[in-house]
């Protein structure tokens, strides 16, 4: 077999030539040629003494050639996208995904020449070729150059109307080129999905409680998913908040005095709409806390224990603990409490208790009392 040899050219007056001159001046004196080679402008090769070639070609190959490995010419295929999400938004079918960094054979992508949506109903069977033949193809703008030292991944998206679909099921996938002719990369993954009328916008009221800002809004069909988005003061987009089944959705993290801007989305399937109006808040700390529920009260040897479930209003300070002793009337023992829980220390033996708990709101503002417990006697 053949080994591919490259060789660099050595100018006459290159330090490398210069080595040889020299090593074969020594070579003569070795062998008795009793002179070194007189040299001039203008010289020939063929008049170079066998021992100077010898030298030349010795250099030559231990410094400036090597046996490099046969190497293909490259593909220049893309890698194929593999993370593409198409979903109906509204009355868009929006897409987005993003573009390889490099090739198949590892090579960095600068640009590429071609990037190719592929839209169409679904084929029975599935077969890429056929469905490829009778979908739309859509030539989409490429993203920046790269770096091709450092080559990205770049986030892309697209919109398609989707008033030419509804009612089918369509498979969407997506392709790209860097060489002319067709010359594409592996299909993506494709997505799947069933194509509905464009679900509308929900329509949004808000309301002030004790617990929070109550978002309300007619529910179009049976069946449907809602995402609840808010955004205050310090945000710089809509932020998820919670989901619901239901037409309604009660946001306890909010806080009073604090301006906040809620949108819905309405979800079904593999379709969604487009945000809501924003509905804008703001409301004064005015309600007392909710009432507290679930007190229970324990005797130990040193104490009668209580504990109660957390409020979750959204203005909470804190709880005061009330107390009857042998029936006389509740007054409040302690201060203010931030935890749902007190041990009642101050308690005499042979006599009987009773508790009860309000909250607290930011604004000292207080609930009506829990529900009393049963009489509790200490040892």
């Amino acid at each position: 077999m053949n080994l591919p040899y490259h060789f660099t050219p050595i100018p006459l007056k290159s330090k490398t030539f210069r080595s040889a001159r020299t090593l074969a001046c020594r070579v003569d004196a070795r062998l008795g040629c009793g002179h070194a080679p007189r040299w001039r402008a203008g010289f020939s090769p063929r008049g170079l003494k066998p021992a100077l070639l010898i030298c030349i070609c010795l250099l030559a190959l231990t410094s400036c050639g090597y046996i490099g490995p046969v190497v293909p010419p490259s593909p220049l295929l893309p890698n194929a996208i593999t993370d593409l999400k198409a979903v109906e938004r509204g009355d868009q079918l929006s897409v987005s995904f993003s573009t390889p960094p490099r090739t198949t054979d590892g090579r960095a992508i600068k640009k590429f020449s071609k990037i190719e949506l592929v839209v169409g109903p679904v084929v029975h069977p599935w077969n890429f070729a056929h469905w490829s033949q009778t979908a739309k193809h859509h030539e989409l703008p490429s993203p920046p150059p790269n770096d091709p030292n450092a080559p990205l991944y770049h986030a892309m998206q697209a919109a398609e109307p989707i008033s030419a679909w509804v009612g089918q099921t369509i498979a969407v996938a997506v392709r790209t080129a860097i060489k002319k002719k067709d010359h594409f990369s592996p299909w993506s993954n494709y997505v799947v999905l069933k194509v509905i009328p464009p679900l509308k916008p929900p329509v949004v009221t808000a309301e002030a409680t004790a617990g929070g800002y109550r978002l309300t809004w007619h529910e179009e069909k049976s069946g449907m998913d809602f995402d609840i988005y808010r955004q205050g003061p310090s945000d710089k987009a809509p932020i998820q908040i919670g989901t619901t089944k239901k037409p309604e959705y009660l946001d306890t993290t909010s806080q009073w005095n604090t301006r906040y801007a809620y949108t819905v989305v309405a979800l079904l399937d593999a379709a969604e709409s487009l945000p809501s109006q924003p509905v804008r808040v703001m409301h004064a700390d005015t309600f007392p806390g909710a009432v507290p529920t679930g007190l229970t009260a324990l005797a130990t040897p040193s104490s009668i224990e209580l504990s109660w479930e957390r409020v979750s209003s959204a203005n909470l300070k804190g709880y005061y603990v009330y107390r009857s002793v042998n029936g006389a009337p509740f007054a409040r023992v302690g201060g203010l409490l931030t935890l749902p829980a007190y041990a009642d220390q101050a308690v005499e033996h042979g006599k009987t208790y009773r508790y009860e708990v309000s909250s607290v709101s930011q604004k000292g503002y207080e609930s009506a009392k829990s529900q009393a417990t049963p009489p509790v006697t200490f040892p």
